[in-house]
């Protein structure tokens, strides 16, 4: 079955369970190699979104969901990946463990799509996410303040 890297809302284990009843968390995991920035604009969320960008000195804090191929399916659906608004992403991630393993996760399709303040009831979403799974909350205040000054021309 394969294994499906949460961040950004997808952290969120109601918006999880709305999506794909029957999803089966495994563990918090780790992306290396890539920074959490919020770009884009969603019609939805009303603003930029979470997105993920290679970066060696980085690393994004989520979830791993087991799925099966039916919900994957359903989630390139919710995910907009049809209209080209994310793209299924193959990835490595690190488990708590420690044991690295493949898994699938969602990358804005956009080519450099514009950096941005998200709207405050997302950042929330996102926020409640990193609570929910006790991830380090100072990678995602890293990246709402990093958006925003690229944003404006400030790095």
């Amino acid at each position: 079955m394969p294994l499906y890297f949460a961040y950004g809302s997808s952290l969120l284990r109601s918006q999880m369970e709305r999506r794909i009843m029957g999803n089966k968390p495994v563990t918090r995991a780790y992306l290396r190699g890539y920074r959490l920035a919020f770009m884009g604009n969603s019609v939805e969320r009303k603003g930029p979104v979470a997105n993920l960008l290679p970066d060696p000195n980085h690393f994004i804090p989520g979830t791993l969901y087991d799925l099966n191929e039916i919900m994957i399916q359903y989630l390139d659906r919710c995910e907009a990946c049809e209209k080209g608004t994310y793209q299924k992403l193959d990835v490595v991630v690190e488990k708590d463990d420690g044991e690295k393993v493949n898994a699938v996760c969602y990358q804005l399709a956009k080519e450099n799509p514009p950096f941005g303040q998200p709207n405050l009831g997302y950042q929330m979403q996102v926020k409640q996410g990193y609570k929910e799974w006790g991830l380090p909350e100072e990678v995602l205040e890293e990246a709402l303040k990093w958006s925003v000054e690229q944003s404006s021309g400030r790095s």
